[in-house]
């Protein structure tokens, strides 16, 4: 998935909060809190914080290179 997609989505992903806000959760919870939960969830799904790195495969065979300084 792409940049753009992610941004596609994100913004369908606010309309349908926003949607689901206006059926259920308006008497609770002010408009603000909508955005913060859309901000955190985007912020999550663009940026992947805990994903694990991926480290490049080194062979056993490989030395580490000697610099013979004189």
């Amino acid at each position: 998935m792409n940049l753009g997609d992610k941004l596609t989505w994100a913004y369908r992903l606010l309309f349908i909060l926003m949607l689901i806000w206006l059926r259920f959760i308006e008497q609770y919870i002010t408009i603000w809190g909508v955005w913060v939960v859309w901000a955190l969830i985007v912020f999550f799904w663009l940026f992947n914080p805990f994903k694990k790195r991926r480290t490049p495969p080194s062979s056993s065979n490989e030395q580490p290179q000697i610099i013979d300084i004189k």
